[in-house]
């Protein structure tokens, strides 16, 4: 069955679709009118990015039924999920091989990253706040700093504007006692615009020792200046308890508390020069716990408490035929690991600085991009991240990329200079041309050192080689039926001609088709493939998911949504190790009231 609808999306690529009007749904974001990309801190269109960045809609994440971050990410070509567990619990990530401890992931740019490991808790972030995401992947120091294998920016959403007040109330429920409530609430008064939501989310979970309670809060304020500009204050808090690990003799958990804060402002300063600038906070404690089993008692337990505040000042200038970004970041950072689960068990405090120009020329139909960033990074000395980046139309709706780039990761507080560096190269083809599809195609070459490796007690560095390609496509919808499909393909080595790495994702393969009808019936079928080329790990089929939802209009209360979702239809099994297993069929059912 799986390889007969593998065989089913892949025909309906060839077959023409209905309507020209559709063609929006798959044309490049280009022209005056369209949304910019600013994943690369220089707002301007994806025809102009010479990165390989993906932005994911508010549309495409409704579709999903997520729970939190990763549930989104799930889906996007070229990002590898470790573990596929309990909506909530913890989950690492890859993009384009590259480790979890390097890439930088933040929430309206602010970094939400651990100062001891790196570690990115994306399961902290629930679905619901989020309007959309831009992903750079490949070194994007040049930029942001520590960013080796690229950048995750999640954009939270903005008050609605055309009422005083609006809201969602959700709640689902699944197996093993997985349940998710959600309360939104969102209005403009005047010049002030609010955005409030509160959720639960709970599993019992879905592997032993996989449960997960998960508690956030999140508000904004947006103010809209009397001449122009803005004021924005946001918040989100997050208390997380989890099971990490089930061994025969002792189970391991954890807990989190996280506040993430910012305040910025928005000013346009005269013709085409504007000031952004912002303060933000964020503060985290995470405690580990090895208990025994069955009988729970406390055996060892560590703590880690990691906080910074800082700010950041950006200048962008926008002329006829160029667009100059210059900026600066502070952080103060101060990390407090204890106990013996944690390693180091030491204070360390550090100030961050980080000043960076991007450069954007139009010259006839070529974009060139050069950028430069230099940090003083306290705990990994200085570094110096150049990128060049270019772009050139073919047409109005096809172009080729070119991009370079020197970047950097902080990956470990606990290890001697323990920064890691790369050189990323691309280059990449993107079309609408071609009959009723979206097309594009990137080749990349990742060449990384001073990458830490542990053996025989001893911790070496390593240079690693990273090389392969990405292939994305989309169809216009047909019979209100649309499909999307990608494939990434890498290679690892250590070193030009060294061994193949192992438990490195040689082969993903992502695929959805999707259905929408002016019923406002919906369905997505998600497939996800990936070979992980582990000795410890299997990859057997590919794992199906499918949503549905259907929405019912009342003019006077609102729209009632009904939604369901059965997660790995076949119960494939696919996962790096043994000890992190994939989940089963599981199965969830909820509603969702807009009013």
């Amino acid at each position: 069955m799986p390889v007969l609808l593998t065989v089913a999306l892949c025909l309906l690529t060839v077959v023409p679709a209905a309507c020209d009007d559709d063609l929006s749904t798959v044309e490049l974001f280009n022209g005056a009118g369209t949304e910019l990309v600013s994943a690369s801190r220089s707002p301007r269109p994806a025809s102009q990015t010479a990165e390989n960045i993906t932005v994911v809609t508010a549309d495409e994440i409704a579709a999903l039924n997520a729970h939190t971050l990763p549930d989104i990410l799930y889906a996007i070509t070229g990002i590898q999920l470790e573990i596929i567990g309990t909506p909530g619990a913890n989950t690492n990530i890859e993009v384009q091989g590259s480790d979890f401890d390097h890439v930088l992931v933040l929430i309206d740019n602010v970094p939400i990253n651990s100062l001891s490991d790196n570690f990115p808790d994306l399961a902290a972030i629930p679905a619901q706040i989020i309007d959309r995401i831009e992903i750079v992947k490949g070194a994007a120091s040049s930029s942001w700093g520590s960013a080796l294998g690229g950048v995750i920016n999640v954009i939270t959403k903005m008050p609605q504007q055309d009422s005083a007040f609006g809201g969602t109330v959700s709640g689902s429920f699944g197996s093993r006692e997985t349940v998710d409530g959600r309360v939104e609430g969102s209005g403009t008064v005047d010049r002030l615009g609010y955005y409030l939501s509160a959720g639960k989310l709970r599993s019992d979970g879905l592997r032993p020792n996989n449960q997960s309670n998960l508690d956030n809060l999140y508000g904004k304020l947006h103010y809209e200046l009397p001449v122009r500009g803005g004021v924005t204050l946001s918040a989100l808090y997050t208390t997380k308890k989890t099971g990490i690990l089930q061994l025969p003799a002792f189970d391991i958990n954890d807990q989190k508390h996280e506040l993430v804060s910012s305040l910025s402002l928005q000013l346009p300063l005269d013709k085409g020069l504007a000031l952004d600038a912002a303060v933000r906070t964020r503060q985290s404690t995470m405690e580990m716990f090895v208990l025994s089993s069955p009988g729970r008692a406390l055996l060892q337990s560590g703590r880690e408490d990691d906080d910074s505040i800082g700010g950041s000042l950006k200048m962008t200038w926008q002329g006829e035929w160029q667009l100059v970004v210059a900026g600066v970041d502070y952080d103060h950072v101060d990390v407090h690991l204890l106990g013996g689960l944690l390693p180091g068990g030491e204070q360390r405090s550090a100030e961050r600085l980080g000043v960076y120009l991007n450069d954007t020329l139009t010259i006839g139909n070529f974009a060139i991009t050069p950028s430069a960033r230099f940090d003083w990074t306290g705990f990994g000395g200085n570094r110096f991240s150049p990128s060049f980046g270019i772009t050139y139309a073919l047409s109005e709706n096809s172009l080729l990329r070119g991009y370079t780039a020197r970047g950097y990761s902080l990956t470990s507080l606990n290890r001697g200079d323990s920064t890691e560096k790369v050189w990323t190269s691309q280059i990449g083809f993107e079309s609408g041309e071609v009959p009723y599809l979206w097309l594009k195609a990137t080749l990349f070459r990742n060449d990384t050192w001073d990458v830490l490796s542990n053996e025989l007690s001893r911790v070496v560095k390593k240079r690693q080689l990273k090389q392969g390609g990405e292939f994305e496509l989309r169809t216009v919808p047909l019979f209100n039926t649309s499909l999307g499909a990608g494939y990434t393909y890498i290679r690892a080595t250590e070193g030009d001609d060294g061994p193949e790495l192992g438990s490195m994702p040689r082969h993903t393969l992502k695929l959805g088709l999707r259905y929408r009808d002016p019923s406002q019936l919906q369905a997505q079928l998600t497939g996800y493939y990936i070979n992980w080329n582990s000795p410890t790990g299997k990859s057997a089929g590919v794992l199906w998911d499918l949503h549905l939802s259907k929405t019912f209009e009342y003019r006077e209360f609102g729209t009632v949504e009904i939604f369901g979702s059965l997660r790995n239809i076949f119960e494939g099994k696919q996962y790096l190790t043994e000890l992190y297993k994939n989940p089963g069929r599981w199965a969830e059912a909820g509603v969702r009231c807009h009013f």
